[in-house]
């Protein structure tokens, strides 16, 4: 099996609404994504996929969306307390790291050329804390 890795960073800020310490509070990460792709050989062209192709893949459908935005889960008094917020990324849970790589994971597999798997996924949110996702289903 090969694979291939890019990295991608975005700053967002978010609050853990039901968190019982100070994650409950407005905050902000300068977040670090790394998506790996793979497949058993590299295609006609020799690659398994452009990188140039993949970082517009994810650039457009996941970084652009999240990058300076303020993530939140959509309840009535998110809904409320931030409607006039300029950029806001609406969950249907927490935005938990967790929830956020799983997120990514259900954009990112659909929009891959056939011949290659979304293999992983690993979102640090800060340097020393990350969420590592992996394709199970291959």
């Amino acid at each position: 099996m090969l694979s291939i890795t890019k990295i991608f960073t975005f700053e967002a800020a978010h609050r853990i609404s039901n968190h019982p310490a100070a994650c409950s509070q407005l905050h902000g990460h300068s977040y670090k994504l790394h998506v790996t792709i793979g497949a058993e050989e590299p295609g006609d062209d020799d690659m398994l996929m452009d990188f140039k192709e993949l970082k517009t893949l994810v650039q457009h459908n996941v970084i652009d969306k999240l990058d300076h935005s303020l993530m939140l889960k959509n309840i009535p008094s998110h809904l409320q307390t931030y409607a006039n917020a300029e950029k806001v990324f609406w969950m249907d849970h927490e935005p938990t790291a967790e929830r956020l790589v799983l997120w990514i994971a259900q954009v990112i597999k659909p929009l891959l050329p056939s011949k290659v798997n979304l293999n992983g996924l690993k979102i640090y949110e800060t340097e020393t804390c990350y969420v590592n996702w992996e394709n199970n289903k291959r």
